[in-house]
């Protein structure tokens, strides 16, 4: 990928990608465990229609992982001053998992920014009973995992679609860097004991787009349910498709990105 540069927010050196193409910003949020290489199948596409701008969050990927509290309060902070040091007053954003929960609270207290919403199988509407599947909590074992062999194994008993070789590397190569074991956990506890954004869905006025596959295992399609009670958003259900339709099928992903975006 090429654009990739570091910038530094509160001391914080991050890695991001900004394609410079396009007339409107599209922000772009991976997942838990994830980095700008999560969207390696879409950014091309989308670069032709958007300015792609894509970051590893901190405590993921190639951004400093310090041992603090990673909050959703602390995310949303955080990308609040980094979208003022790149000088972005309107644009679109996308989260996936993770990312989606930080995309949620981002647009509900930057709605006046944030010009349509994109959420894929986003984190945060679970109840606080939920202890998460055994697929998610397998998904966790990554974090003690030896080496890349062990990822892939991991990664494939969960969705055989989720994983290719290099993908597995470059999590097990993450996953070793300092601090990225506290940042994973820390990150997963802060979106678990975070207050649900539920009974909020009704009062956000953005356009806002819900991808979910139907095929999740690690946040079951069922946990859709606040968003046909109370949101206003429009859904779209991918079939054969497992937590990451992104990359399980980035043609038909892409297109419908596009599509909503630029209506």
């Amino acid at each position: 990928m090429s654009n990739l540069k570091f910038t530094k927010v509160d001391n914080l050196r991050v890695r991001y990608l900004d394609s410079n193409k396009g007339d409107i910003p599209l922000l772009i949020l991976h997942g838990l465990g994830g980095s700008i290489e999560s969207w390696t199948n879409n950014i091309a596409f989308l670069s032709t229609k958007f300015r792609i701008i894509a970051l590893d969050l901190p405590g993921f990927g190639l951004s400093d992982k310090p041992k603090i509290s990673y909050s959703i309060n602390f995310y949303v902070n955080f990308l609040e001053k980094f979208i003022k040091k790149l000088e972005i007053s309107h644009f679109f954003v996308m989260g996936s998992s993770l990312g989606g929960h930080i995309a949620l609270e981002f647009a509900i207290r930057n709605g006046k920014n944030v010009d349509k919403l994109i959420l894929i199988s986003p984190a945060g509407c679970l109840p606080k009973t939920f202890k998460g599947t055994k697929e998610l909590r397998r998904y966790l074992q990554i974090v003690t995992a030896k080496s890349s062999k062990d990822v892939s194994r991991i990664l494939t008993s969960i969705d055989n679609s989720m994983v290719s070789r290099s993908y597995a590397d470059a999590i097990y190569n993450r996953l070793s860097l300092p601090g990225a074991k506290h940042g994973f956990i820390s990150a997963l506890k802060g979106s678990a004991m975070a207050p649900r954004y539920n009974n909020k869905l009704g009062r956000i006025d953005i356009d806002m787009l819900l991808i979910w596959g139907r095929e999740d295992r690690m946040i079951p399609l069922r946990f859709i349910r606040p968003f046909i009670d109370n949101g206003k958003s429009r859904i779209i259900i991918l079939e054969k498709c497992g937590h990451r339709p992104h990359v399980e099928n980035p043609q038909l992903f892409n297109k419908i990105v596009k599509d909503f975006l630029i209506e």
